[in-house]
Formats: C-alpha cells, sequence, structure tokens
C-alpha cells in the first residue's frame, strides 16, 4: 500500500513538472517594442516600453504609453512640442 502512494506521489510530480516546461514559453519569444518622443532640441520628453506575445499588441501598448506620458507632461506644461515615434534599433 506504502508503494503505491509513493508511485502515485512520484507520476503526480512528473506530470507537473512536465506540463509547466511544455507551456513556459522563453523570454525572448515574446516581442518588444519601443516608442520615444523627443523635443526640437533632441532631448527625450517621454517614452513607452512594452512587450507582448505579438508584435502589433506591444507596439500599440507601447504607443499608447508614451502618448500618456506625453500628454500628462504637457498637462504639467513640463513638455511642448514632440510626438511619440517608435524606435527601431534598440
Amino acid at each position: 500500500m506504502h508503494w503505491r502512494m509513493l508511485a502515485l506521489a512520484g507520476a503526480g510530480v512528473a506530470t507537473v513538472l512536465s506540463t509547466n516546461l511544455v507551456t513556459s514559453q522563453p523570454a525572448e519569444a515574446r516581442s518588444r517594442c519601443v516608442y520615444m518622443a523627443h523635443n526640437p532640441q533632441g532631448m527625450m520628453i517621454a517614452d513607452g516600453w512594452a512587450t507582448a506575445s505579438k508584435m502589433s499588441w506591444a507596439c500599440n501598448r507601447a504607443r499608447r504609453r508614451c502618448n500618456r506620458e506625453l500628454e500628462r507632461k504637457r498637462r504639467q506644461g513640463r513638455a511642448g512640442r514632440g510626438s511619440c515615434r517608435r524606435i527601431s534599433n534598440l
């Protein structure tokens, strides 16, 4: 009876570990996207970074974050002109 419990427990642990390994994805599999806003002098005034499983989702999220930060700084009077642009060489 005791060996049956040990065998079932071992099978259960093996199942959980194999399921975890199969369903997890490596960090490199997620797409990254970056948007930044610069003022006319070239200084960065806002940025948005995001990761997602699809590049379009990541870029939409990063653009929204950059625009949100830029609008917040404009309302506070700390940012003038500038718009968020995608940065492709990072």
